[in-house]
């Protein structure tokens, strides 16, 4: 708070004043003043005022300082609703912004609705005496015409009163929506839109509500808003820009969002129960054999250039070497299966469920992205033998293994494209006579080819051929089904922006009949339900062809809040929005990630306040961060941490930044890595085994709210239990407002969360 004590005057008689330019001001005569206090969390005053005066003098202290905050905060007033929930007197609320801060009638009533939502048109019926409040006893007449006058009405997408049920839809489920108003309101419609269809429906009048119900039939991501007809013209309900709420505009602007999904959408119930970890194969898990040096030899015979590191503290190489006009990430640390398979204790610590490994098939590079034999592990890896072995020891152990499927392109060098005469097979490069040939678009045969992103080494595929299907999806014997028979529980799909939704639908429908619980997981970076590519919008999310999308925006919501470039308002709204737009069987699956191979490492991007990608390779090879810096990103992570494994889906820990690897873009942030135990491995494990044992962090129901910029609290609830996460951004203490709980983190501080910091408490 920024006051301990308000003055607040009483009774009396008030004087208006108008000035030539038609601003109003009031003054008051006769007044009684009063000194309200904060004492122990609340606003207290003489005992003996009575019962009702006392409760205006706390309302109207809790008005005031709550503006007061919002302002010194630097928040636009029109966000005081972030600050205040007053309980009675919204005439009050009124006074201060019309008489204090001098706002217009219509502005005011657009604060005073997000304030008081539909609890406003309840405590507009509450008489208020004159004796109290002469000015606000007047204004809650003033109040109730306007509200009527123009036009407003109330809507909370969040509420069931409004919209039930609350989130994303299935097919053929009635949707019951209703629209608060406030006497001006003349007729109301529901103007909804998905695609380019258009449609209103009317809303019929039931006291001061308009309701309507629709059965959506056909999935897809729609959007709504009301238009209403009054005395004072068309005026639409449109939503704010947290998405939920409603705000008065003369046009349609932005649309609430309803997402509709596919009967009889199911995702694998293990999958929600995991904790996920990410592993890099050439850089984690070192076997003490030949292994790698005879599959270095084995890509050597074929013409390639691959290098073996001669210890894992050597830096990774990021420039061209003297014979190469481009750098080739084709250096290798000699990661290997069986050295993944060693590190199972290790993972199972962490309380690991579930592995996703990068690509593991044949391919010249240490990423494996420019895949050279779907159907062959790369021998620097090891066999297949190795791979049955990992996933065999890996099931006894509790722990499934995820696949990198990289199905849109493969590398030039390859059995397949063959470009470089590599492969005895006869590939598309030689020529139509062979069987690869239709995969690929040629403009200009040989050398001129359709690839990914310019790239020539990774020529693309014409993912509608019947043989490519068949190979890749469709046989019994397909590339998707064996690896999954051998031992997989899922595959990850590479770029899937650029399969068409047909394939991505395909893949799936492999991937079950061949084992009914197989997970498939899309690249996705941006919303998954409202994304576009190629001219249209995606189905991801819709029950057709993904069980989950690799969680890119929370990453960088999450980040941004630990950074302080947006506050625990902002990151509460993301939360929310992904909770009530994406369908409940992918949002409890969601792969929600903080660090992947393709970012910088999660440690280094908590250092700086700027975006390491905006660095050249060899800025990022000379990064000095200070110890100071560490420290700083020590103590944000721990709070990421927190957030990653309370909020709904699956936590992915990419290998490494349990001890806090610190590294940029590719290829710094691939370093290899031997356990230590040190860094965050502790905490990490702890809230792995905290996730593991308590179902309401994996399947319970969530709500997040925001007290403050600097506070989130994540809910979790299911059956009896009952988990709250906290996090404390801002400098002081925060005393938790709950009873009967205790904090799983150990950390004792049952009823403050320090500083900087982040509990995890379980009611009992």
């Amino acid at each position: 708070m920024y006051a301990v004590s308000r003055k607040i005057l009483t009774g009396g008689e008030f004087d208006e004043h108008w000035s030539h330019y038609g601003h109003l001001s009031i003054s008051y005569r006769d007044a009684t003043e009063h000194y309200v206090n904060y004492i122990n969390g609340k606003w207290q005053c003489d005992d003996t005022i009575d019962e009702q005066t006392r409760s205006y003098l706390c309302c109207a202290a809790e008005i005031a300082d709550a503006i007061d905050e919002c302002i010194n905060r630097g928040y636009d007033i029109k966000r005081l609703n972030e600050f205040l929930c007053p309980e009675h007197y919204p005439s009050e609320l009124l006074r201060v912004l019309l008489d204090e801060m001098g706002l217009g009638i219509y502005y005011a009533c657009e604060i005073m609705l997000k304030c008081y939502g539909k609890r406003l048109a309840t405590l507009l019926d509450i008489p208020f005496p004159v004796s109290i409040q002469p000015r606000t006893a007047m204004l809650t007449d003033v109040l109730k015409s306007s509200l009527n006058e123009l036009g407003f009405a109330y809507f909370d997408a969040y509420d069931t009163d409004f919209r039930a049920p609350f989130g994303a839809v299935e097919c053929g489920t009635e949707l019951s929506l209703s629209l608060l108003t406030f006497g001006g309101v003349s007729e109301a419609f529901v103007c909804f839109e998905c695609g380019y269809v258009n449609f209103e429906l009317p809303m019929q009048r039931l006291g001061d509500y308009f309701t309507c119900t629709y059965t959506p039939t056909q999935s897809g991501a729609y959007g709504y808003c009301f238009k209403l007809l009054t005395d004072s013209g068309k005026r639409f309900v449109c939503a704010d820009e947290g998405g939920h709420l409603s705000v008065i505009s003369e046009k349609s602007e932005e649309c609430f969002r309803l997402t509709v999904f596919e009967q009889g959408f199911e995702t694998p119930d293990w999958f929600k129960h995991s904790v996920m970890y990410q592993i890099f194969p050439d850089r984690f898990g070192f076997s003490l054999d030949n292994t790698a040096k005879n599959g270095i030899e084995y890509h050597t015979s074929l013409g390639q250039t691959p290098e073996l590191h001669g210890s894992i503290t050597e830096p990774v190489r990021y420039m061209p070497r003297s014979f190469e006009t481009n750098y080739l990430p084709d250096d290798f640390y000699g990661g290997t299966l069986k050295g993944i398979q060693s590190k199972l204790p290790y993972l199972k610590e962490l309380g690991i469920s579930v592995i996703y490994l990068n690509p593991i098939f044949e391919a010249r590079s240490n990423h494996r992205y420019d895949t050279s034999d779907y159907g062959k592990i790369d021998p620097v890896l090891g066999n297949e033998i190795d791979y049955v072995n990992l996933c065999s020891e890996a099931q006894r152990l509790g722990i499934r293994i995820i696949l990198d499927g990289v199905f849109s392109h493969t590398g030039a060098d390859s059995v397949y494209f063959n470009r470089y005469s590599s492969y005895d097979s006869v590939g598309a490069y030689q020529g139509d006579s062979s069987p690869y040939y239709p995969w690929y678009s040629f403009d200009t045969f040989p050398d001129k080819y359709r690839c990914w992103w310019g790239f020539k080494e990774l020529p693309e595929v014409d993912e509608h051929n019947g043989t490519w299907q068949d190979y890749i999806i469709n046989s019994d014997d397909s590339i998707v089904r064996k690896w999954l028979r051998l031992g997989a529980s899922g595959w990850r799909l590479d770029v899937a922006d650029e399969l068409p939704d047909e394939v991505l639908s395909l893949i799936r429908k492999a991937a079950k009949l061949e084992k009914p619980d197989s997970v498939i997981i899309g690249e996705v970076w941006e919303d998954a339900v409202t994304k576009e590519s190629y001219g249209k919008r995606r189905n991801y999310a819709l029950g057709y062809s993904l069980d989950s999308v690799m969680n890119y925006p929370f990453r960088r919501a999450v980040i941004d809040f630990a950074l302080g470039k947006t506050d625990a308002f902002a990151l509460r709204d993301f939360l929310l929005s992904q909770m009530a737009n994406y369908p409940k069987p992918l949002y409890l699956s969601l792969m929600n990630l903080l660090g992947s191979h393709d970012v910088e490492r999660l440690h280094t991007a908590l250092c700086f306040d700027f975006e390491i990608k905006s660095l050249s390779r060899e800025q990022q090879a000379y990064l000095s961060i200070s110890a100071e810096q560490k420290e700083r990103a020590d103590t944000l992570q721990k709070l990421c941490a927190a957030i990653q494994y309370s909020v709904a889906g699956v936590p992915c820990l990419y290998y490494g930044d349990e001890e806090c690897f610190d590294g940029g873009c590719d290829p710094f942030n691939r370093t290899p890595f031997e356990p230590s135990r040190c860094g965050l491995h502790n905490f990490y494990s702890k809230l792995g085994q905290l996730r593991n044992k308590n179902a309401e962090l994996s399947l319970g129901s969530m709500w997040v709210s925001a007290p403050s910029p600097d506070i989130l609290e994540i809910t979790r609830e299911y059956q009896d239990g009952k988990i709250v996460c906290i996090i404390n951004k801002s400098n002081d203490l925060y005393s938790i407002p709950y009873n009967n709980c205790t904090s799983l983190l150990d950390n004792n501080n049952i009823d403050t969360v320090p500083p900087m910091s982040a509990e995890i408490y379980k009611f009992t």
